[in-house]
């Protein structure tokens, strides 16, 4: 069930598709992620690095990914996570296994708003982020926002995902 879009957190930018917004409108809310997730996703930080990530189809109800954080020069991994969508008939829930956080358990967050275009996953026990949230932007961009707080302050951080494969 792939409409050649786009998923989390690296590839979000494509040439966009027409009118996949109408696509989208006749979905389920579980049919519209799968519609997009899987697939290969490049977010390019500027001189800071690169991030990656893959989503491929583990069966009927589970989705997994992986992604990580390079250096520029691709020399040294900054950053690397294990990821799982899991769609229930009650409810679809998003795990993140990042590399040398929380005990190297997995964290979840549970899908709590989707509108035609937008995905929202909250985990309201954590400080960042505590709701991350997915804008499909056409068939080849997807943007990220996660929110949340930081020593008391809230921080928000922006950025886009663009699908090469």
């Amino acid at each position: 069930m792939r409409l050649s879009t786009i998923i989390s957190f690296f590839v979000l930018l494509f040439a966009g598709c027409g009118n996949e917004s109408d696509i989208i409108k006749n979905l389920t809310p579980q049919n519209k992620i799968t519609s997009w997730i899987e697939g290969k996703y490049l977010y390019n930080d500027g001189d800071a690095g690169v991030y990656f990530e893959e989503w491929s189809m583990k069966d009927s109800s589970e989705y997994v990914g992986k992604g990580f954080y390079l250096t520029r020069d691709y020399v040294d991994t900054l950053f690397q996570m294990k990821m799982r969508l899991l769609l229930d008939s009650k409810k679809t829930t998003m795990f993140y296994d990042v590399k040398g956080q929380n005990e190297n358990k997995e964290t979840e967050f549970v899908l709590t708003n989707n509108t035609d275009n937008k995905f929202v996953f909250e985990n309201p026990f954590r400080d960042f982020p505590s709701i991350m949230e997915y804008r499909l932007l056409g068939d080849t961009l997807i943007e990220v926002t996660e929110r949340g707080f930081v020593n008391n302050k809230e921080k928000i951080r922006h950025f886009s995902l663009t699908k090469i494969d």
